[in-house]
Order: C-alpha cells, then sequence, then structure tokens
C-alpha cells in the first residue's frame, strides 16, 4: 500500500521538503496544502514583487514545480483540524485526508496587537502573504497613496521603505524610541530614521496604535498621542504569530510563539514533524527555542524533515539570526546577537559594529560599509577566537588568512 504523507504549507519549508522527498526517491503520495491559491512561493520575496512588478520572482522553483514533482497540489484549501491519532485532517470545504506522515509547514502572518481596541476589524492587511500584496499594489495603481503601519519592526520598516519606493506615503506607529529594537541599538537606528525620513516615511516615535475606528472595516487608526490617521491602506506588523489555529484538540504540542520540535523536528508525535516558521527550534548562540523567521532557514530545515520523514535520524542545523535591508540609501546587515564588548568604525557614510563575547563574534551590524559580513559571519559561525587580530578586525581590509593581520 503506498504511504500517505500530507504537507500544510506550501512556502519555502513545505516546498523544500517535498523536493527533498522526490529527490530521495521517496515514492509515497505527497499532499500539499496551501491556505492560498496561488502556487508555492517565496514571502521573503513579496517586497521585490511590490517594487518590480515581476511576479515570476516570486515562484523561485517555477509556477509548475509540483506538477513536474508528481505532487496532489490542495491550493486554496486551507486545513482547520488535524487528528494526530487518528491520522487525518480536515480542510475548510469539509473535506477529510488521510495521512501516515505529516509535515507542519504552515508559516506565520503578521498580527496586530490585542490591546488596541478594534484589532479584529477587516482591513487589516499581511504583508506576509500573497493576497494582501496584490490588493496593496492594486490599490497604488488606482492612485491611491497613503498606508499607516502599525509597528516598526524590521517587517514594518521593511513594508514602508517599499510603499515608499512605489509612490505610497507611508507612517509608521513605533512604540519605542527607536525603531527595530530588536535589532538595532539606538544609535545605528538613528541612522536609519534619517534615511526613510528622507525617502518621504513619516515615522512617529513613542507611538502606538489605540483604536481602530470603522463599523466592520478600519477607517482610521487612533495613536496614544491622540492623533486619528487616515490612510488608503492599513498593515499591522506589531509582530508575527505561527500559523497554528488548525492545531486545537489535535493533541500536538503547540505553544503562542510555535510548536516545540526535538532534534530531528520530531513534534510530541513520532509521526509528525514540523518546521519553518512553525517551529519552535535552538538558536545557535543562545541555545533557546525560538523561530527565525528566515527563508534559507526554512530551506534547510525543510530538507532535514523531509529525511527523517524517509527513516533517517538527522539532528537539524542551528542557526542564528540574520537580517538585511536593501532598500535604504546605504546597505544595512544585522547578524546574530549584539551582546558583548564593542568593536566599533565609523564616518559620516558608514557605521560598523561588532560584538564579541569571550574573544568570539557574537553578532554585528555593518551599515553602509558592508565589506566582510562573509568573513564575520564564517567567523561566528565556526566560534573561531579572533584575540590574535582583534586590533585589526573592523579594518574593511581585514583578512584572517593574511599572515600580516595574524601576526600582529
Amino acid at each position: 500500500m503506498t504511504e500517505k504523507i500530507a504537507i500544510i504549507g506550501a512556502g519555502p519549508a513545505g516546498l523544500s521538503a517535498a523536493r527533498t522527498l522526490r529527490s530521495r526517491g521517496c515514492g509515497a503520495r505527497i499532499r500539499m496544502f496551501s491556505a492560498e491559491k496561488a502556487p508555492p512561493y517565496a514571502p521573503a520575496s513579496l517586497g521585490r514583487y511590490l517594487i518590480e512588478d515581476r511576479e515570476d520572482i516570486l515562484y523561485w522553483q517555477g509556477r509548475d514545480i509540483c506538477k513536474r514533482l508528481e505532487i496532489d497540489e490542495h491550493r486554496g484549501e486551507k486545513v482547520v483540524k488535524v487528528e494526530s491519532e487518528e491520522k487525518a485532517l480536515t480542510t475548510a470545504a469539509g473535506r477529510e485526508y488521510a495521512f501516515d506522515k505529516l509535515l507542519i509547514a504552515s508559516g506565520s502572518s503578521l498580527k496586530i496587537s490585542e490591546v488596541i481596541e478594534g484589532h479584529d476589524k477587516e482591513g487589516l492587511l499581511n504583508f506576509k502573504d500573497l493576497s494582501a500584496t496584490r490588493k496593496i499594489k492594486k490599490l497604488a495603481a488606482s492612485g491611491r497613496g497613503t498606508a499607516v503601519i502599525i509597528g516598526g519592526g524590521f517587517i514594518g520598516v521593511e513594508i514602508a521603505l517599499c510603499l515608499a519606493e512605489i509612490g505610497i506615503k507611508p507612517s509608521v506607529l513605533n512604540r519605542r524610541s527607536w525603531i527595530m529594537p530588536r535589532l538595532l541599538d539606538r544609535e545605528t537606528a538613528g541612522r536609519v530614521v534619517a534615511d526613510l525620513e528622507e525617502k518621504g516615511v513619516d515615522v512617529r516615535l513613542n507611538t502606538e496604535g489605540k483604536y481602530l475606528h470603522g463599523e466592520e472595516r478600519v477607517e482610521a487608526v487612533e495613536t496614544t498621542s491622540g492623533d486619528i490617521l487616515k490612510a488608503d491602506i492599513y498593515i499591522a506588523a506589531t509582530g508575527v504569530s505561527p500559523n497554528t489555529d488548525f492545531l486545537q484538540n489535535s493533541g500536538v504540542e503547540y505553544e503562542d510563539w510555535g510548536i516545540p520540535v526535538d532534534g530531528k523536528l520530531r513534534t510530541n508525535h513520532p509521526h509528525i514533524f514540523a518546521c519553518g516558521d512553525a517551529a519552535l527550534t535552538r538558536d545557535f548562540l543562545s541555545g533557546e527555542l525560538t523561530s527565525h523567521g528566515l527563508h534559507p532557514v526554512a530551506v534547510r530545515h525543510g530538507r532535514t524533515a523531509a529525511v527523517n520523514i524517509m527513516g533517517a535520524e538527522k539532528e537539524y542545523e542551528r542557526m542564528f539570526s540574520m537580517n538585511s535591508l536593501k532598500e535604504l540609501s546605504y546597505k544595512l546587515i544585522v547578524v546574530g546577537e549584539l551582546k558583548g564588548e564593542i568593536i566599533r568604525d565609523e564616518s559620516e557614510e558608514y557605521l560598523r559594529k561588532i560584538y564579541l563575547k569571550d574573544d568570539k563574534i557574537n553578532g554585528f551590524v555593518l551599515l553602509g560599509n558592508i565589506v566582510n559580513a562573509g568573513i564575520y559571519r564564517s567567523l561566528l559561525k565556526n566560534r573561531r577566537e579572533v584575540s590574535g587580530y582583534r586590533n585589526w578586525l573592523i579594518s574593511p581590509q581585514f583578512n584572517p588568512q593574511d599572515r600580516i593581520y595574524r601576526s600582529i
């Protein structure tokens, strides 16, 4: 009897797993379920799609990838129920499907804080899905040119930059005194804000959304400063939450931030695996359970989940945070944990900071001048001591293979 494998989610994690299963000779019947009606695409490319107006850049493995892999593609079939013991799942259409192995790669969505009154109104767009991004493009094309983004973290800033690029004037509400507080210190954030404002982004610090006006749909945002902002587009970006609603009463253990898995990406049920944004894995540096929300992590963990579904006992590779903004006037790269002793170099054009812990690179920020980003990442990943050349480490000319730096 042919084995049945179900994959919930058609993003990078789910698709990577499906490709690996087939490349390893898996002859099982594979069903892939997606709440969206589009072919498998990369959410990380939505910003580029918004700017370049080329939908093909989203389909990183081609529109017909499921056909080529001989996968039963269930587009627009949102999974609403999983029964772990019965090995069955149910979609919103009421259809039930049996499985022998299940991979949960359902991704995540932008969310708005429930503290904001009216947070459940319609009209808040989620920039992490294609249908919402298409709506934004349509509104922009119709000449509607204003947006309010509730949240000034990395995703909120990225959205604002993309909207400004296509002629929409965005306002960003950020509750802290500097933007992207989980990634940047106040000094670096100040430089980023200056560039945002130069590009036409209205950055409102120490300001939160307090109340969403409107009957059923959002018609205006009232801020904690007392301002009432009306716009053509409203976007929630106060955080990210995993798409795990369908796991209620499933028997699969999950938390607010994702699904805890073991080293092989198994859940508390040996025949059910999880990976990508929906899964909680151990961070390379801190060892804490987290979801990095990165395309490369999703792809790698999808491959690992696939080989383990086939019977292997492979440990997933622990990863660390890596983020970059390409839409600024200058490049910004933030990697690892920004904790420890700081080595810095700066000018009016750039700011470079490396964070050291126990004579090893713990993280770094490169703004404007990103030379040696790959070298720093390699030194961090390999946990290599840098005490022998720490005085030269921040220099754009630094090369650990060069004898001059090893001898000083």
